[in-house]
């Protein structure tokens, strides 16, 4: 079995669509704890110790929700203390703390999923469906820090011949306005470049064939099956409400029984893959060097 990032493009989205879905419609605080934790674990094995904002922003979105949603949240029949005389409930404190978790997860494995999924690997999956919609969402992608790029460039190109000026307010509104007006005339400006460079190559025409060809291997059918039936195993029990809480007016966790701890465990195995193919390539290299 290869590393996570090498193995075929459609079984890594099925994949990582599947955790981060289930994730999304899923509030049973130890599943999402799992999730989390793993989203984790997973990127920080491909990153090491880079992108701290990206870990602090995401990390603190727990804390932020348990804090902020008992504010307009009064739910709940423990009251811990009032504000304004607005209650201000553990049970609404709980609440919070669980949808920062979720989303806090969904950042990490959609993070991930970003790192991951390259230009090619996009065009790949989906020739078939519609090339130009695959041409639109990896432009989208791509976009994404492209756009951020040109603007700092355009704001130092502001600063230098003093048509941007900070510390006051007037001044900093109309300068990012301008900012904002250059950088969406650039972004038109580009697409039509782009969709007439397309058209005139022939793009969308015929059968789309990509640069790199994806051979589907014996780790990549593994992947993909595994996912699908600890996915469905998982979902099956999160329809029959084998993870459903109960949060409001007070909270009841979900009956611990035989079904419940299985869809746990099958939630952790499909969360836990990837550090699986990452943590055995990691030591099959350790055990090459070793004997070298």
């Amino acid at each position: 079995m290869r590393d996570f990032e090498n193995m075929n493009p459609a079984a890594v989205t099925v994949h990582l669509l599947l955790t981060a879905c289930i994730t999304i419609f899923c509030m049973e605080p130890f599943l999402l704890g799992i999730s989390m934790l793993c989203g984790i674990a997973f990127f920080v094995m491909r990153n090491g110790r880079k992108h701290i904002g990206f870990h602090i922003g995401a990390i603190g979105m727990p804390v932020l929700f348990a804090l902020l949603n008992p504010l307009w949240n009064q739910h709940g029949t423990t009251v811990l203390f009032f504000i304004n005389q607005r209650a201000y409930t553990a049970e609404a404190l709980f609440y919070g703390c669980v949808t920062g978790i979720r989303l806090c997860a969904v950042l990490y494995w959609f993070r991930s999923f970003s790192d991951l999924m390259t230009s090619e690997k996009l065009f790949y999956l989906f020739r078939y469906l519609s090339p130009k919609l695959a041409l639109v969402f990896s432009m989208t992608v791509r976009n994404l820090t492209l756009f951020r790029q040109q603007m700092q460039k355009i704001r130092l190109s502001q600063r230098a011949v003093g048509l941007y000026r900070e510390g006051h307010l007037i001044d900093d509104i109309r300068g990012e306005l301008r900012i904002f007006s250059i950088l969406l005339t650039w972004a038109l400006e580009n697409g039509i470049i782009t969709a007439n460079s397309m058209a005139a190559r022939g793009y969308g025409l015929g059968k789309r064939t990509s640069f790199t060809y994806f051979r589907w291997h014996a780790g990549d059918f593994a992947l993909l099956i595994c996912t699908l039936l600890l996915s469905g195993a998982v979902i099956c029990g999160i329809a029959k409400g084998v993870t459903e809480w109960q949060f409001y007016p007070v909270c009841a966790p979900a009956l611990r029984n035989l079904p419940y701890f299985a869809v746990l465990a099958a939630y952790t195995l499909l969360a836990l893959l990837p550090l699986i193919c990452e943590g055995k390539e990691a030591l099959t290299w350790k055990r090459l060097q070793s004997e070298i």
